[in-house]
């Protein structure tokens, strides 16, 4: 656990201070339905980082890549946490991320601590709360896929938003995306069907 791995801090007159922060953060993807694979976003675990990850080589016509997150958040001094969520998006095609939401799971030991999450734990059951397709428009090639994690509080004596998002930089991790091998083999013999018939005329 880094717990202090990100703090935001805000000093308010006559109030004190204030903190919440963002600890053992972690991106989880889901392939063809499957089971979930864990990712470290920040955290030190015996998971894979996500940072620089390659994900794999994916039928970009059958496969599906969904994503989801799971973190845990700290509170105290009248600072409340309200919501936790992962932010994604395609690199090589830009625009805006897109968020997928992290419910509450459970309260832990130390007061203010929380742990939030998209996959079937505590607080939040089935179904599980997923990205659509990853994989959804995109063609052939290999793409850089950006996360990061944000909270969002009360804003007393806290930011009303922390990110975890690697000083800005976001945890990115790659895929290659290759097409359907019968349609390989069906453009490769209409090619040679081509070319037959041109040699014969």
């Amino acid at each position: 656990m880094i717990r202090s791995f990100l703090i935001a801090v805000l000093f308010a007159p006559g109030a004190g201070f204030g903190a919440v922060g963002i600890f053992d953060a972690f991106a989880f993807t889901r392939v063809n339905g499957g089971g979930l694979n864990f990712y470290d976003v920040g955290a030190a675990t015996g998971n894979p980082d996500f940072h620089s990850a390659v994900l794999g080589t994916f039928n970009r016509f059958t496969d599906t890549l969904e994503l989801g997150g799971q973190q845990k958040s700290y509170k105290n001094d009248g600072s409340d946490v309200t919501s936790h969520s992962i932010w994604w998006r395609i690199q090589e095609v830009g625009g805006s991320f897109t968020s997928v939401a992290m419910p509450w799971q459970l309260d832990l030991v130390t007061p203010g601590d929380q742990q939030w999450g998209g996959d079937s734990q505590g607080g939040n059951g089935d179904p599980l709360e997923l990205s659509s397709n990853v994989f959804a428009g995109l063609l052939n090639g290999t793409y850089t896929l950006q996360v990061f994690t944000q909270i969002t509080t009360n804003g007393v004596n806290a930011p009303s938003v922390v990110q975890n998002n690697n000083g800005g930089s976001f945890f990115n991790a790659t895929f290659t995306l290759v097409p359907e091998p019968s349609r390989v083999l069906f453009l490769m013999a209409g090619i040679s069907s081509l070319s037959l018939r041109r040699r014969r005329a």
